[in-house]
């Protein structure tokens, strides 16, 4: 028995040799990867050239996992593999351990699988790199077959449809077109497109604008077989854009109406400008401003485009003084849109568009636009209100309303400067007659009573064309327009006539309030100066003054030297 245990043994001693001398110089000293043969414990007990590192690292305990599957395989569980990542030299070598027979030893070949561990890796990053470049760049990827169905959608769906409700349906039938638009449809093209933009019906009813780049399929005998590609919803960017090249418009064309009033200077010329260009920036066929005159309302300011039937006013002018919103007001002839003007809150007047009614009607942008011109318009309204009034300071007799006398005297030598234009008139000269026994008997308060009613005498005699002034203290003016010599005298006597009202205001009966008129006529074409017929006016009326009062004088004079 002792001799059959030794020959046992001498022949498990001698299978090992073999092994580790196959390992260290025979045919596995050429193993591509480290081949090494291994006891427990850590020990080595041979190993080819490449291995040789790895059995240092082995006998000094510092590949646990090695000696684990080592154990493992010594301990009767059959052979094992597993992966090492070798820092030292960056590489994955894939290790198989299996037992020496008969030895308590076992066999542990290495394959450097570097190579193939990169390129899977290379492979599923690229995958995951492709997959990530296709969500960002696009909302779904698509594939159609040779019928135009959708046979793959990418897995998040598209457009709130699952994947499952759009493969096997025709791609087409999700498109939206206007009648008698013609479109390119990705989904069946057979030559490559480019960001071509498309619109899709969405789950929820809704188009969608989608951008649209695919590549044609065909099998290898050039039979066209679908179509691939990305589809990338630019429905909001497109909604963005549209948004701002409004208002980008809108700007520009508020820009160009500000511009249009701030080149004028004098208000009405600006008010005139802005009508005008409201006009063209909006594109409507009339535009008319209105100002407000108290307690008359609207009235018309300017007007630019076709003449408007005063009807339209009227409809409108209720529901714009009442309303802050633009108004929009439709009939058979055309569209209102009208817009209140205010300054400081405070209404202050309107202005309306027409259009024809075979045109488009008011659209939201439209009638946003004109609410941001009508702030403007306000503020110019209320500086030409603020203009006139200050040309009505200055131009009037503050106590009767009449022309002072320097805005008498350069309208009337406007008007005799006019030589060709010119007709025969008559400048009067209105005195009262006894004023200062008025002031000082009754007191100034009936004698303003006085003045005031005599100017409404004078406006009340005064016919289209005249012109009355109160040229100070109790002096007034006419200038009698298209007037020969019996109509003067015919008009100063009514005058005199409606004068006679006047002495209720006498300070007593001896002197009674009464009027004396001096006349001086001007021929048409006459060459005579302001001074000299406002001489000749004056003179007679002072003549009338000392010969007893309350009657007229007509100079004729130059009027006869003219003829």
């Amino acid at each position: 028995m002792q001799d059959d245990a030794a020959n046992g043994e001498s022949m498990n001693s001698d299978q090992l040799e073999q092994v580790v001398a196959l390992v260290t110089s025979g045919s596995l000293a050429l193993h591509p990867g480290p081949a090494m043969v291994v006891g427990r414990n850590g020990t080595v007990l041979g190993s080819n050239l490449i291995g040789t590192r790895l059995a240092g690292d082995y006998r000094d305990h510092q590949l646990p996992a090695l000696s684990a599957m080592v154990d493992a395989v010594l301990s009767g569980a059959g052979p094992q593999s597993f992966k090492l990542e070798d820092e030292i030299v960056a590489a994955t070598i894939d290790f198989a351990v299996m037992p020496v027979d008969g030895c308590d030893a076992a066999l542990a070949l290495g394959r450097d699988v570097s190579l193939d561990h990169n390129l899977r890796t290379a492979l599923v990053d690229s995958r995951q790199r492709y997959k990530d470049l296709i969500e960002i760049s696009s909302d779904f990827a698509w594939e159609t077959g040779e019928l135009g169905q959708f046979v793959f959608v990418s897995a998040s769906g598209a457009l709130g449809y699952e994947t499952e409700d759009l493969v096997g349906r025709r791609a087409d039938g999700f498109m939206v077109s206007s009648d008698g638009v013609e479109f390119l449809s990705p989904f069946v093209t057979e030559e490559p497109v480019m960001g071509v933009e498309i619109r899709l019906r969405r789950a929820d009813g809704g188009a969608a604008i989608l951008e649209a780049s695919a590549a044609p399929l065909f099998d290898s005998e050039g039979v066209w077989k679908g179509a691939r590609g990305l589809c990338r919803d630019v429905t909001e960017a497109r909604r963005r854009d549209a948004a701002l090249a409004k208002a980008q418009d809108r700007e520009q064309l508020t820009a160009y109406i500000l511009a249009a009033i701030r080149d004028e200077v004098e208000p009405e010329n600006m008010l005139a400008a802005a009508t005008q260009s409201v006009l063209k920036a909006l594109d409507g066929d009339a535009a008319t401003l209105f100002r407000i005159v108290p307690g008359s309302g609207l009235a018309l300011s300017h007007s630019a485009g076709i003449p408007l039937d005063p009807g339209i006013l009227e409809q409108v002018h209720q529901p714009v003084t009442e309303s802050p919103h633009p108004v929009v007001m439709e009939n058979a002839e055309g569209t209102v849109l009208a817009h209140q003007l205010s300054y400081h809150k405070e209404l202050n007047g309107a202005v309306l568009l027409w259009r024809r009614a075979d045109r488009p009607i008011w659209d939201e942008d439209e009638q946003s636009l004109l609410g941001e011109v009508a702030s403007q318009l306000g503020i110019a309204m209320r500086q030409a209100e603020a203009h006139r009034h200050l040309h009505v300071l200055s131009t009037t007799d503050a106590m009767t309303g009449l022309l002072n006398r320097r805005a008498f005297q350069d309208e009337l030598s406007a008007r005799l400067s006019r030589a060709k234009d010119g007709r025969d008139g008559a400048l009067t000269y209105v005195d009262l007659d006894n004023f200062k026994q008025v002031n000082d008997v009754r007191g100034h308060q009936t004698g303003d009573k006085a003045l005031i009613h005599l100017s409404t005498i004078l406006k009340e005699q005064s016919r289209p064309g005249d012109l009355v002034a109160r040229l100070g203290g109790d002096e007034f003016a006419l200038w009698l327009e298209s007037t020969d010599r019996d109509q003067a005298a015919d008009r100063a006597e009514a005058i005199l006539e409606a004068g006679k009202a006047l002495k209720v205001y006498s300070g007593s009966p001896e002197k009674p309030v009464g009027l004396s008129l001096g006349l001086a006529l001007h021929a048409a074409g006459s060459q005579e100066t302001l001074e000299s017929l406002i001489r000749r006016a004056d003179k007679v009326m002072y003549e009338v003054k000392h010969g007893g009062k309350g009657w007229y004088r007509i100079d004729v004079q130059e009027a006869r030297a003219e003829s």
